[in-house]
């Protein structure tokens, strides 16, 4: 393989990926320009598989996710999830922002149906083609059928319980029937497996306990799982007690976050002072107990070749020791969500603000709306300095919280 196209293929996906939301045009809009980019990679790797314990079933290491795909044209969308496909990456999360691709998407699955495994999410509707979280049950109930007549299928490989993080919401998953709702999908084979999209532990650990869960989407990345242990960086208990409990219990993670929004992939933005390569998150998140793929979102081809560029690299390339030998002073006035500032007393979540206001700067479609349903957002800091004694890495957290407030408009 020539080293430039292998360069090419990795650092341009790269700048993608970490764009993935941004609102700017898609530098591959002809099908001349897709096949010179498809062409100009050499793909001479392996793709990887493991497989969902309960079953057997083989998962590709990588998948594709949609949040970005409405950044592109229809027939790209349709040709990058054939391309996708036919290099043998057979896993897709469908959740996006704006439902228009949907048509796009379904004729790149038709005919390989077979070879593309959906990862739907139950409690999202698409009013006007618009992202929308529901608890509602009708919308729940519709919002899953559009999905599936969208797609141009009649069940989906896994049916996620969309986005829970916090214990209300949990508890309404509970008492509304929504989880219910769920098991009647896999008993009348509308789904495969049963799962669920959280950033929160807590959240995770209440749903393993269940006993229902087969495959979950969590955030896992190392700006997420590290915490500051006299003077050095180590992986948080509570983070590793999950993973390990999945492990046991035989429920597989999709990662999503992968990349940190993008904020891992740069000098500047990184909390260890150090850009980390796409190989190296990648590697680090398969690295964790359980996890079965990542989803980093796609928007081109280019982003499709960066992520089977991973396939291509050598173990030397994947390794990210030398990114965590960081100490607490690399990391000045960086916040990495470590919860050390808590309480709040005015009960703001900070490191979910924190970590909102990161995705969205980074591109993320989604972290707006989920920042916004916080319980308490920037707007209800009353500025009394009581969280900024308690963080290693001396944030000025007062004045993050008005830079985030200014930036949400409130």
């Amino acid at each position: 393989m020539r080293r430039r196209s292998f360069i090419r293929g990795l650092g341009l996906g790269a700048i993608g990926l970490m764009l993935g939301g941004c609102d700017f045009e898609d530098p591959f809009t002809t099908k001349e320009e897709q096949k010179q980019e498809a062409d100009a990679f050499e793909f001479s790797g392996t793709v990887e598989y493991r497989q969902i314990p309960h079953s057997g079933e083989k998962i590709s290491t990588l998948a594709i996710g949609a949040s970005a795909l409405h950044e592109s044209s229809a027939k790209n969308i349709e040709r990058m999830i054939a391309y996708a496909a036919e290099h043998g990456i057979n896993l897709m999360d469908t959740v996006m922002s704006n439902f228009g691709p949907s048509e796009a998407m379904a004729a790149g699955i038709k005919g390989r149906r077979d070879k593309m495994l959906t990862q739907m999410h139950i409690g999202v509707y698409y009013p006007n083609e618009t992202y929308t979280r529901t608890r509602d049950m009708k919308q729940v109930q519709s919002g899953f059928e559009q999905q599936l007549k969208g797609f141009g299928t009649d069940y989906s490989d896994i049916g996620m319980i969309h986005y829970v993080d916090t214990a209300e919401d949990f508890q309404k998953v509970i008492d509304n029937g929504l989880l219910d709702y769920a098991q009647k999908l896999k008993k009348d084979g509308t789904i495969r497996y049963i799962g669920f999209s959280s950033h929160s532990v807590d959240i995770s650990k209440k749903f393993l306990e269940t006993g229902l869960i087969d495959v979950f989407m969590f955030s896992l990345n190392p700006a997420y799982d590290f915490v500051p242990e006299n003077g050095v960086l180590k992986l948080a208990a509570d983070r590793k007690n999950l993973y390990e409990e999945a492990q046991k219990r035989g429920a597989v993670i999709t990662v999503m976050k992968v990349y940190g929004g993008g904020r891992l992939l740069s000098d500047s933005s990184s909390p260890f002072g150090k850009a980390m390569t796409t190989a190296q998150c990648i590697q680090y998140a398969l690295d964790r107990p359980a996890v079965i793929s990542c989803i980093p979102g796609v928007r081109n081809m280019s982003d499709i070749n960066a992520a089977l560029a991973f396939y291509n690299t050598s173990r030397e390339e994947r390794d990210y020791s030398a990114v965590f030998a960081a100490s607490k002073q690399d990391m000045e006035g960086v916040c990495i969500y470590c919860d050390h500032c808590q309480p709040c007393p005015y009960g703001i979540d900070i490191a979910s603000v924190s970590k909102y206001y990161d995705l969205a700067k980074s591109g993320d479609a989604l972290a707006k709306d989920h920042y916004f349903k916080l319980n308490r957002t920037a707007r209800d800091c009353a500025r009394c300095g009581e969280c900024e004694p308690r963080c290693p890495f001396h944030v000025n957290i007062e004045d993050r919280m008005q830079e985030i407030e200014n930036y949400f408009g409130q």
